[in-house]
């Protein structure tokens, strides 16, 4: 196979091939190895399966797995995200070594019914099938799968919105360690998600324009994140000066990996504080924007959503807009005799 044809190109420790298929289209692959001789061989044969399915109509049987590796490769930052990775670990073990065209109703209802069996709430079973619509849809972009086959998803209970009244706050912070103190502190003050408080770093803070940032690779959406900060959450940066050189919030001198951790949850049962996780924190901060009047247009921007019906499930915490329309119902019998008193002060 002529090096003109397939491009190879090495990215880290990886090689990367790229060659121009028989329709014209340009195709982009990691190889997945530091081989430069697997890594042609392996050029070679899509390169050459991509022919013979132009000569002859006929189409490489690619498996999940393949459909796996080339979505992963194709958004790095996927690989982040713990939940999606377990996910995909899990599936493995019914659809590893199955053919894509061999996923069809009756394995996903299988699967359905092995992930059910764990015990598990129908939003997680959701989650499972999603991931699986997911990869066979993007299958089907790439030409390796004719359709995918329908999903039917359980019906999800509506999702709870759990947050700290003032007195739960304050005992939770009486509670809790020195050190998940000003964490807890700072995802009320800004909402941020576990993961990007713990990951923040000192580069991501400007003082001077009271801000921080989210970079894309570590945001739910893909999305950058500013971050504006108010006095409090000030208070808390300022107090964090000098324990890392890099990292804002550490314990015992060394970056916070997870804060909801044992001693969080013990803190949560000293408190007296029931059904509540860490992540409710994130709508304690949400609540108290929208009972303060925040429209949800703008908290969206500040939550950094980039679904509108993920916020509307505040919307029913704030009644503001509503007021107005309020006196738009009276009771007759009222007007009524209001009426009548009207009447008998003129006769007498």
């Amino acid at each position: 196979m002529s090096r003109q044809i397939i491009s190879l190109k090495k990215r880290g420790e990886i090689w990367h091939y790229s060659f121009t298929s028989p329709n014209g289209e340009r195709v982009r692959r990691s190889a997945r190895t530091s081989d430069k001789n697997q890594a042609q061989q392996l050029a070679s044969k899509e390169y050459n399966e991509c022919w013979r399915v132009f000569k002859l109509g006929e189409r490489p049987n690619y498996s999940w797995q393949e459909a796996v590796v080339q979505w992963l490769d194709e958004k790095p930052k996927r690989k982040q995200d713990r939940n999606m990775l377990y996910g995909l670990v899990w599936l493995d073990k019914y659809l590893g070594d199955k053919k894509l065209n061999e996923i069809d109703r009756t394995l996903i209802k299988f699967i359905q019914y092995e992930k059910a069996k764990e015990g598990v709430k129908a939003r997680t079973i959701n989650a499972v099938l999603q991931q699986i619509r997911v990869i066979l849809r993007a299958a089907v972009e790439w030409d390796w799968l004719d359709k995918c086959p329908a999903i039917k998803f359980l019906p999800e209970p509506k999702r709870r919105v759990r947050w700290l009244t003032q007195h739960e706050e304050i005992r939770l912070i009486e509670e809790l360690p020195e050190h998940l103190k000003p964490i807890v502190q700072f995802a009320i003050l800004t909402g941020l998600r576990m993961s990007n408080i713990t990951q923040l770093k000192w580069s991501q803070i400007d003082l001077s324009k009271r801000q921080a940032w989210i970079n894309s690779e570590q945001s739910k959406t893909g999305n950058s994140i500013g971050v504006p900060l108010n006095d409090k959450a000030i208070e808390v940066i300022v107090s964090q000066f000098g324990k890392h050189k890099e990292n804002v919030f550490t314990y015992k001198g060394k970056p916070v990996r997870i804060a909801n951790t044992k001693a969080f949850r013990a803190a949560l049962q000293r408190a007296g504080i029931k059904d509540f996780r860490f992540h409710d924190l994130r709508h304690t901060w949400a609540t108290r924007h929208i009972m303060s009047g925040t429209p949800l247009y703008v908290l969206q921007e500040l939550g950094g959503w980039s679904k509108s019906d993920t916020v509307r499930k505040y919307a029913h915490l704030s009644v503001e807009h509503l007021q107005n329309h309020a006196n738009n119902v009276q009771l007759f019998a009222t007007k009524l005799a209001q009426t009548q008193r009207g009447k008998n002060l003129i006769n007498n």
